[in-house]
């Protein structure tokens, strides 16, 4: 089964993560983001691809360490139009489930017999299994917790890119190199 998630549209439904690009660079939510997939996908076998708005260089891909394909929207084209384009072009469109609460994207899809799930419930289901992956990888029982307990980020902490990130704003303001 592949899941093609409509990026954007999750990202901006998870409060943990920011509303708006005002509260946070919109790098640092997409990698926010990308570092909990790659948590939930370590453990799951099914192809995982994230589709983003394009970067304005034509379309690029990007796999992550855990086997993510992050896509990112040829200039022609939208994200939501990507996806799209990738289901309307599969060989067997009825084994795609699309992550989307965009109702154009819905319905266009399921047309094509694609299973559809809603961004919300999406994290739902993602934010249950990473906190009981992690309880299981520690032996303790937070898996137990209350689902709004805590923000899922307080357990994820920073990606590698995010933390990279940082220290390039963070070293760009005194002076200094990260090249320790």
């Amino acid at each position: 089964m592949d899941i093609i998630v409509d990026g954007y549209n999750v990202i901006f439904k998870i409060s943990e993560l920011g509303y708006t690009t005002e509260k946070c660079d919109i790098e640092v939510l997409r990698n926010r983001f990308l570092a909990m997939l790659e948590q939930y996908k370590e453990k799951r076998k099914h192809k995982l691809i994230v589709v983003f708005d394009g970067q304005g260089a034509g379309n690029s891909t990007e796999i992550r360490p855990a086997g993510i394909d992050v896509v990112f929207s040829r200039q022609d084209l939208n994200a939501d139009e990507e996806i799209k384009r990738m289901v309307s072009s599969s060989d067997n469109p009825r084994h795609i489930t699309v992550i989307t609460s965009d109702r154009d994207i819905e319905q266009y899809v399921k047309r094509y017999g694609c299973k559809v799930v809603d961004a919300l419930a999406f994290y739902r289901d993602i934010k249950k299994k990473v906190e009981y992956i992690q309880a299981g990888d520690k032996g303790d029982s937070r898996s137990k917790k209350e689902e709004d307990d805590e923000p899922l980020c307080k357990y994820l902490g920073p990606s590698k890119s995010e933390a990279k990130y940082w220290l390039d704003v963070f070293s760009r303001k005194s002076g200094k190199s990260t090249d320790d």
